[in-house]
Formats: structure tokens, C-alpha cells, sequence
């Protein structure tokens, strides 16, 4: 496993993999035919944003994409596990509907409700000028997970490529 800092160089999604991008604690988890992550934080706001820039980390590298766009976002869900899926599932209607890329968070989770509500930051994707990397199709609740283990926040996410 790689330092905090480093990568293994190994394919994301493929083996374990430990990176630290745009001050995200992010693990890429092995599945047979998706991609998956595990991503850690102290606070719910911390995962959620984590799990956004993982995602879009499968897509393109999110330190390319400049902070010019801006969208507000409210959700509301039965469980954090959903709240999680329609959280990914509007980061991946952003950059489908308008090759938004978002990289800073400015977001409050509520875990009483189950609502998330803030902003996103970040750029429009272009392949001519980002690099590019796999299509990510959907969210899948496949091992999904949210929960709080001792002190950090946890969650694990596979996407449908």
C-alpha cells in the first residue's frame, strides 16, 4: 500500500491503491468487472466530497480541471447509503449533461435527515485538452457502504464502467 502522498502505480481499480488528491484520503478496491474506491474523512461533508473526486479521478485528472463553474446542489434520501448514490449519481449527470468536473466542496450532510445541500466547484472537461481515462456509466449500491468507524467516517462505492 502506498505512503499518504504516493501512488503504486498500478491501475486505479485494479489492486489496492492509496492516493491523496486535492486533500482526499481515497483506496481503490479490486471488483471483478467494476471499479471501486474507499474514501475516509472526519466529518460526513469530508466523504462525500472524497467520493466526488474519486469518481471523477476514474475519468480524467481532477488537478487539470480549473475552478470556473459552479452549481448548487440539495438532495434528500432514505439512508446515507442513498444519499450517497443520488450524490454520485448528480456528480455523473454533471459531467454527462455539461462536462462538469468538480473538484472543491463546499457542502453540510445531515445524517439526521439524510439531505445534503452546498455547492460544487470546478471546470468543464475537454478531452482535447484533459487527460482522459475511463467512462464511469453509473452509481451501483454493489457493496456500498457509509459508516462511521471509531473517530473517521467510511464509505465504499463501486461504479459501473
Amino acid at each position: 500500500m502506498a505512503e499518504e502522498g504516493e501512488t503504486t502505480g498500478e491501475d486505479k481499480g485494479k489492486g489496492m491503491q492509496e492516493e491523496i488528491m486535492q486533500g482526499a484520503r481515497i483506496k481503490y478496491i479490486e471488483h471483478p468487472s467494476d471499479v471501486g474506491f474507499e474514501v475516509f474523512g472526519e466529518t460526513l461533508e469530508e466523504i462525500f466530497a472524497n467520493a466526488a473526486i474519486a469518481t471523477f479521478s476514474f475519468m480524467t485528472n481532477v488537478d487539470e480541471i480549473e475552478e470556473e463553474e459552479e452549481r448548487e446542489v440539495r438532495l434528500k434520501a432514505e439512508d446515507l447509503c442513498s444519499l450517497m448514490f443520488d450524490w454520485l449519481d448528480e456528480m455523473l449527470f454533471y459531467f454527462e449533461s455539461e462536462s462538469l468536473v468538480f473538484k472543491k466542496f463546499d457542502i453540510r450532510v445531515n445524517d439526521k435527515d439524510f439531505s445534503l445541500e452546498g455547492k460544487c466547484i470546478g471546470g468543464k472537461f475537454d478531452p482535447a485538452k484533459h487527460s482522459s481515462g475511463i467512462i464511469v456509466k453509473a452509481v451501483t449500491y454493489n457493496m456500498m457502504e457509509v459508516r462511521r468507524e471509531d473517530s473517521l467516517w467510511k464509505a465504499r462505492v463501486v461504479l459501473d464502467v
